[in-house]
């Protein structure tokens, strides 16, 4: 028979128990962290660096001086919001400068201010979606842009992004339908959606093919188009195009795929079928 004494006994070790694992998931929270003008300084002078690995938050005082930083990559990706005032004097401004930051959401004011003046790279692979008015803002950025956390693409989050005239890439796409395709393709610098595993666009294919700076890497995509197999069997590009994911593929269209020295295909499509 258990005794009154044994009960207070369970009741205290669970509410223990139940206190430590609560404080232990707070313990596992990321801590905000800022830096002081002085690191900023000492971080642009080439010291301290790996303290950009912890940031999470910047005032406009620090952005201003981080936004002297010449080394290249100013990687800030566990920043995840910032001010149209931050981002208004953080964007980059000079050719071969890449920023990458962890924002999780841009809100329109924000993609103004990091588009306005800008000549770098802008990377926000963190983000997952964004709205029409946020593409049509980052679609004016005049550097090099990377989404490549996007995981779908509507149609007319496509018409904005395709107004953008510098290199585009959105690994993050597996899919996409042939509306929003139809209007990406009309982008008119090299675009790279080098995560889809279906193609059946024959606009987004050949502004692809055609704007090829031989970063195209097409070797996730398992299924092409019937129109699409002749626009890569037409391909006359000088870069090479890698289509090794390639699941399925009929007789006459890897007859035609084959006779492209420039298509490189899976193994078992490279030669002819034994008769």
């Amino acid at each position: 028979m258990i005794s009154r004494q044994d009960l207070h006994r369970a009741a205290a070790l669970a509410a223990f128990v139940l206190l430590g694992g609560h404080h232990s998931a707070h313990a596992q929270e990321p801590k905000p962290m800022s830096l002081t003008v002085e690191q900023a300084k000492e971080i642009v002078a080439g010291k301290n660096v790996e303290l950009l690995q912890s940031v999470t938050e910047l005032s406009v005082d620090v952005a201003q001086v981080l936004s002297q930083y010449g080394k290249g990559d100013l990687r800030l990706h566990r920043v995840q919001t910032i001010t149209p005032e931050v981002a208004r004097v953080l964007a980059p401004e000079k050719k071969g400068v890449t920023l990458w930051l962890g924002l999780t959401t841009v809100t329109p004011e924000v993609a103004t201010a990091l588009a306005a003046h800008s000549r770098g790279m802008l990377a926000l692979n963190a983000l997952d979606k964004i709205s029409v008015e946020v593409a049509r803002e980052l679609s004016q950025f005049r550097g090099k842009l990377t989404l490549n956390g996007l995981r779908t693409l509507s149609r007319e989050v496509a018409i904005e992004l395709a107004k953008h005239r510098s290199k585009f890439t959105l690994f993050g796409l597996t899919e996409i339908s042939d509306e929003a395709a139809e209007a990406l393709s009309h982008h008119r610098s090299t675009m790279l959606l080098n995560g889809l595993t279906k193609l059946t666009s024959v606009p987004l294919t050949t502004t692809m093919l055609k704007s090829n700076d031989g970063f195209l890497n097409l070797s996730k995509v398992q299924t092409l188009g019937d129109e699409v197999m002749q626009v890569f069997a037409e391909y006359r590009g000088t870069k090479p195009i890698r289509l090794t994911g390639l699941t399925e593929l009929s007789a006459a269209n890897a007859v035609g795929l084959r006779a492209n020295d420039k298509i490189v295909l899976p193994s078992i499509f490279q030669q002819a079928e034994q008769q």
